[in-house]
Formats: C-alpha cells, sequence, structure tokens
C-alpha cells in the first residue's frame, strides 16, 4: 500500500487487466462455460459484454449445462425492493445459484406448466400460456386458453376480470355442460403438463404438445398459431381401436418427444403408451403398449433412456405437516386470504396450513414392447433422473460426476395439490434407489412456494 492508504503503481502492475483480453481467446473461455456462468461473464466489463453479445449472435456452442432448479426465493422481493420479477437458477451439482429477472407479468402472478430445452412454459392471470427464456428474457405467446376446443369467454365477474365456460361431459350425462372458472384459476385446473419439440429458437418447427382437461386430453401448437389442435378420437388412430368402439384419446398423464425418430411417447394412467407423429398435415396415433393397471392414485413419468429403452417411473407419495415455515409473497398472502381467483364464499380453507406431500416411494420399470409388459428394475446406475413439472430428463453421472449416481432428482408436481393447497410446502429433495430414502438437496436456499419450483436446463437460444 501506498503512503496515502491507496495501491501504487507498482502493485497495480502486478494485477492482469481482464478486460484488455483479445476476443478469440476470449470468445474460446466463453464457450467453455455454461449457460449461467456465460451471462455473467457478459457483466464483468464492457468488453467482456460486447464478446457476450458475439457469442450469442454467432450462436456459438457453449458447455451442456446440468440440470438446475428454478424457483422464486423468499428473500428476493425484500431484497430487490419489491421486484417479484426475480427467481434464482440453482445448480444441484455445483451449488451455485444465479439470479435472473423474467419479462413481464411478473413471476409470482404466473404459473408454471412445464419447461424443456430452457424454456418454461408460464400461464399469466388470464390463463394463457407464454414460452419463455429466463436467462435472456425472450418470450413467445402460445395460443390462447379460448383456443382449446373446450374453452370459451362466458363474461366478466363485478371487477371486471374474465370468466371463462369449460364443456365437460359429466358423470352418467352424454352431452358437455359449460363449468364457470375465473382465469386465474382455471389454469391450475386446465393445463397437466406441456412438453416441447425443441428449442423455440426454431421458430415454426416447435411444436408444443399440451396435456390438459378434460382428464388428459392432448392439443398441439406449433409457434404462431392462432389456436390449439385438439387429437379428440379414433380418426387419428393408426390400427385398429381396442374393441372395435369409439375412442376418445384421454387419460394421459406425461409425455417425451423422441428427437430420434420425431415423434412424441404420451404415457396413459393405465401405463399404456401412444405415439404421436405430428410432422405431416394430420396427426397420426398410434398404440404401442396396452393398459396394464388401474392404479392413478400416483404420478407416473415416461423417459426415453440413451441406450433406447422407454422407462416408466411410478411416485408414491403421502401428505404430512410439516414443520418448515411457509414462505409466501405478499401477493400469495391476497391470494390466499380469498382463494386464487375465488370470491371468499368458495374458499376451502386447509385444516393443516402445514400441509405437504413426501415422496414415499419410487418404482422403475423398463417397458417390454414385445410381450405387452412392465419389467421391474431397482437401479439406474451410473445415470441421475430429473423429476417434476419438466419435460423429465435422464443424465449420465459420467458427463456430470458431480451429481449422484442412481438418484432421481425431485420438484412437488401434484397437480391436485397444486390446485387446493397452492401456497403450502412444495417438496424439493433427491430419492436414492439404493438405499430407498430421501435425501434433502443441500444449499438451496429458503424458496417461495409460488410458483412451484421447476427443473430446467439453461440454454441461451
Amino acid at each position: 500500500m501506498g503512503a496515502g492508504g491507496g495501491v501504487d503503481a507498482t502493485e497495480t502492475a502486478s494485477f492482469p487487466d481482464w478486460s484488455r483480453l483479445p476476443l478469440d481467446p476470449l470468445l474460446v473461455v466463453m464457450a467453455a462455460l455454461e449457460a449461467p456462468d456465460l451471462v455473467r461473464s457478459g457483466g464483468a466489463c464492457s468488453s467482456w459484454r460486447a464478446a457476450y453479445a458475439t457469442v450469442r449472435r454467432l450462436r456459438i456452442p457453449t458447455a451442456e449445462s446440468p440440470p438446475c432448479l428454478f424457483y422464486p426465493r423468499a428473500d428476493d422481493a425484500a431484497a430487490a425492493g419489491g421486484d417479484t420479477d426475480a427467481a434464482t437458477i440453482f445448480n444441484p451439482a455445483t451449488g451455485a445459484s444465479f439470479r435472473v429477472r423474467l419479462p413481464d407479468p411478473p413471476l409470482r402472478r404466473r404459473s408454471l406448466h412445464g419447461s424443456g430445452h430452457g424454456w418454461l412454459v408460464a400461464a399469466d392471470e388470464a390463463s394463457n400460456l407464454h414460452l419463455v427464456n429466463p436467462l435472456t428474457g425472450a418470450q413467445h405467446a402460445l395460443p390462447p386458453v379460448t383456443g382449446l376446443h373446450n374453452t370459451e369467454l362466458a363474461h366478466s365477474d363485478e371487477q371486471g376480470n374474465p370468466m371463462y365456460n369449460v364443456y365437460e361431459v359429466e358423470y352418467l350425462s352424454t352431452e358437455p355442460e359449460p363449468l364457470a372458472y375465473a382465469a386465474s384459476e382455471l389454469r391450475l385446473y386446465m393445463y397437466f403438463k406441456a412438453v416441447l419439440s425443441c428449442s423455440p429458437c426454431a421458430g415454426s418447427s416447435c411444436v408444443v404438445l399440451l396435456l390438459h382437461q378434460p382428464d388428459g386430453e392432448l392439443s398441439f401448437a406449433r409457434l404462431g398459431d392462432e389456436a390449439w389442435t385438439w387429437i379428440g378420437g379414433d380418426e387419428y388412430y393408426d390400427g385398429e381401436v381396442d374393441g372395435g368402439e369409439d375412442w376418445l384419446l384421454e387419460g394421459y398423464r406425461d409425455a417425451v418427444y423422441n428427437e430420434k425418430d420425431g415423434l412424441f411417447y404420451v404415457l396413459g394412467y393405465g401405463a399404456d403408451i401412444i405415439t404421436l407423429d405430428l410432422k405431416g398435415n394430420s396427426p397420426v396415433v398410434k398404440k404401442i403398449m396396452k393398459d396394464v393397471t388401474n392404479q392413478d392414485d400416483l404420478t407416473k413419468y415416461l423417459v426415453i433412456t440413451p441406450w433406447g429403452d422407454l422407462l416408466q417411473v411410478w411416485r408414491m407419495t403421502d401428505s404430512r405437516s410439516s414443520t418448515t415455515q411457509v414462505q409466501r409473497s405478499a401477493e400469495g398472502m391476497e391470494d390466499c386470504d380469498v382463494g386464487i381467483g375465488m370470491e371468499d364464499s368458495d374458499v376451502e380453507v386447509p385444516e393443516d396450513p402445514n400441509h405437504e406431500l413426501c415422496t414415499e416411494e419410487i418404482q422403475l420399470y423398463k417397458v417390454d414392447i414385445d410381450n405387452q409388459k412392465l419389467v421391474r428394475i431397482t437401479s439406474l446406475g451410473d445415470y441421475a433422473l430429473f423429476l417434476g413439472l419438466n419435460s423429465t430428463m435422464i443424465l449420465s453421472t459420467k458427463d456430470f460426476p458431480t451429481l449422484k449416481a442412481d438418484s432421481a432428482y425431485l420438484a412437488h408436481d401434484n397437480l391436485e395439490d397444486i390446485l387446493i393447497h397452492t401456497y403450502s410446502g412444495k417438496e424439493i429433495g433427491i430419492w436414492n434407489f439404493r438405499s430407498g430414502t430421501l435425501e434433502v438437496v443441500d444449499n438451496v436456499h429458503s424458496w417461495q412456494n409460488w410458483p412451484v419450483p421447476i427443473w430446467i436446463t439453461p440454454s441461451l437460444c
């Protein structure tokens, strides 16, 4: 130090000036970074910001990022002076976290219904879906909820908020009857999960498959479409319909896209599987696995493994009273007082305000299509699953050695629980297949329970 307490010229010269690093080697370094670290590096100084812009503009391939947990932190709003757009991307492999802001509408006024290729599928307060990249802030509108075959705008409530009619065939009825829903309530009832075929950066080549009410029906849209295309019945079926009777495509619980054959694989509540070919002018449906169970009191996932197998994952949960303090934003406190989109008279107050679902068991099955059966397996070996509202992912722990092998990284995704206990506790953990136990995810900050935390693979495109 100099006599006046400052840094003298000799000491300053001993520190390299990284802002003067030439562009070419800087691009090489940036290309080796995972997406969140690359975004962070772009904020270091003006020259690095210019290099980051070059990486984005030229679409230079960057290091593959492991799945991260996207969630609203409990202290974000206070720390940011009321910034309700802020969220955190947490990397469970390294323990590092990265703060992001979403474009309008504010994050805590959205609900999440899927993720894939680095993009979130989020619904606004009018129950309309958008694709949002939390790293870049890019956003694309999908067809409105009234673009679904069974939904129409009915009227407005006393506050001027839209009300929708959803047409469903009630028990012992033959004709669809309208059921009225407030806009912000409809999104939690209507949407099961949205699955993307590829990054929205591909434009109209990106297909979004939507599993929705009633009872897991299927609709799809390409970027730029004005309405959802309903895949409604046996007119799309390739082959003989079971029993020779009219066949309605419903009861589906999960879906994945296979990049190798360009087909969506869709899992039914009976563990049955169909494929969807959406490449032509009209959808083509083919059933490849028959119903093998009537058990629908658990969450089922479909996985396409890197070695080509189809797996089914069955997740059993049970409710418990959590001792963890439930964190709510100011908006959440307001909505929790009267229920989402409901009047006070419609609110059913939960018996246990600390209600939380906890995973009790996870079962793995290999799908044997030739013999039309499921074969129980007990291990994933050197692989890890990521389960939740996201498109299900499976990664090699040899490629990401800091991930735990033979495990499933879990986020909350029970749709009924989210609808009824919107602001109650949400499970985040790691299921160990060897021990059959649930472990706590280390280093996760305190999170808000709305919107529901979700796994996402950060991407700049």
